[in-house]
């Protein structure tokens, strides 16, 4: 990769070009040998190929770290008393008592959390202060109030 100087574009920008036949200083196959294949990128060495190897580490340690670290429980999972019936949530199901259904999607919008199933089927289950929920469905209207059981 060289850097060259963009015409059109704000003034002073840089754009990264790769090198005809070269890939990161080597000569691609079937390279007739003309140009220069040489890469003078600055990200190849010094202090800028010492930062991306940082940086590179940090996101390896952290996707590493993010698998054995427990995720934080959202505040609707749980067993509740919903009035009609028990229903269970966890961070990828809700079981109504008739099957669980996959969770494909989780919108916090503050204390308010809308769920979205396989199919486009969406609830909304509000956080109230004093500990219980509201379970609405936007489609049947239905709400109901919800108790956590013990």
């Amino acid at each position: 990769m060289r850097q060259v100087r963009q015409s059109g574009a704000r003034s002073g920008a840089w754009v990264a070009t790769r090198l005809q036949g070269c890939s990161f200083g080597i000569p691609d196959p079937g390279f007739d040998g003309s140009g220069d294949c040489r890469d003078p990128s600055p990200y190849r060495s010094g202090i800028l190929g010492l930062l991306g190897g940082a940086a590179l580490f940090w996101a390896l340690a952290v996707i590493t770290a993010g698998s054995s670290v427990a995720a934080t429980p959202w505040p609707f999972e749980g067993v509740w008393d919903c009035e009609v019936g028990t229903f269970t949530f966890t961070g990828s199901d809700y079981d109504s008592g008739e099957a669980p259904m996959p969770i494909v999607d989780i919108a916090p919008e503050g204390d308010t959390f809308t769920l979205t199933f396989e199919d486009n089927y969406q609830l909304s289950l509000a956080m109230n202060p004093d500990g219980t929920m509201t379970w609405f469905s936007p489609v049947s209207g239905d709400s109901f109030l919800c108790r956590r059981t013990p």
